[in-house]
Parts: C-alpha cells; sequence; structure tokens
C-alpha cells in the first residue's frame, strides 16, 4: 500500500510539472484613439476582451480558437519595421485621430503611436480582428 501511494504521488507531480511546461502565449493589448467627437478603446488581457466605442462598451471572453487567430496576427507583425507616425500639425486641426498602441506579448513590450486613419497595414488587421469578436457578439 505504502509504494502504491508513493507511485501515485510521483505520477501525480510529473504530471503537474509536464503541464506547467506547456508554455501560452500572453497578451495584454491597450489601443486608444480619441479627438473631439469619436473615441476608440481597444483592451484585451489573454482571452478578455473589452472594445469601448463612443462611450458604448462591450466585453466578451475570446473562445481558444479567437484567442489563437489574434496569437497568429501578432506573430505576423514585424515590429522592427513598425514606426509612429503621427503628425503633431495634423492632430493641431484634427486633421488626424491619434491612436496609442501598446502591446505586451509574452513578456516582449511594444508601443507605438499612429494615425489612426492611418495606421500599419499589420496592425490595422489586428485592431479590425478584435472588433469582428466585438460584433459577433451584438
Amino acid at each position: 500500500m505504502k509504494l502504491f501511494k508513493m507511485t501515485l504521488i510521483l505520477l501525480m507531480v510529473s504530471s503537474i510539472s509536464c503541464q506547467s511546461q506547456d508554455k501560452k502565449d500572453t497578451i495584454s493589448l491597450n489601443y486608444d484613439a480619441q479627438t473631439r467627437g469619436f473615441q476608440l478603446a481597444i483592451q484585451m488581457e489573454n482571452n478578455l476582451l473589452e472594445v469601448t466605442k463612443n462611450n458604448e462598451t462591450h466585453q466578451i471572453e475570446l473562445s481558444e480558437n479567437q484567442f489563437n487567430e489574434v496569437v497568429e496576427l501578432v506573430k505576423k507583425i514585424d515590429f522592427n519595421a513598425l514606426k509612429s507616425n503621427i503628425s503633431m500639425d495634423d492632430l493641431a486641426v484634427d486633421k488626424a485621430i491619434k491612436g496609442v498602441f501598446e502591446l505586451n506579448f509574452n513578456n516582449e513590450i511594444y508601443a507605438f503611436e499612429f494615425d489612426h486613419n492611418n495606421a500599419p497595414e499589420q496592425i490595422q488587421e489586428l485592431l479590425n480582428k478584435l472588433q469582428s469578436f466585438e460584433a459577433l457578439k451584438e
């Protein structure tokens, strides 16, 4: 009986340690775009998504497939090639909407400021995907 208990304990410990070795991707994303009369805020913490458009907020829990879609989109982004592209002159006359993008992906932090209407293609694709999940909830 003592041997059985020891074997059972060893199996449980090895099972737990194997599970903890499965590394999951982690995402924390914040995007804010705002000017007079327009506001868009997207926050994502792993599989929890919150989208606020002009003071109307929707929260959803992403499925595993949806979360994996987001991870794949993030992995396709070449963050080294991205540059902030906001013009202070355009902001001064409300010609542009300032978008602030911050992402923590697997402990790598990225931050950029864009013209919301002229975001880099891969960032825009990611933002569109997140907003499409929010739209599915309605």
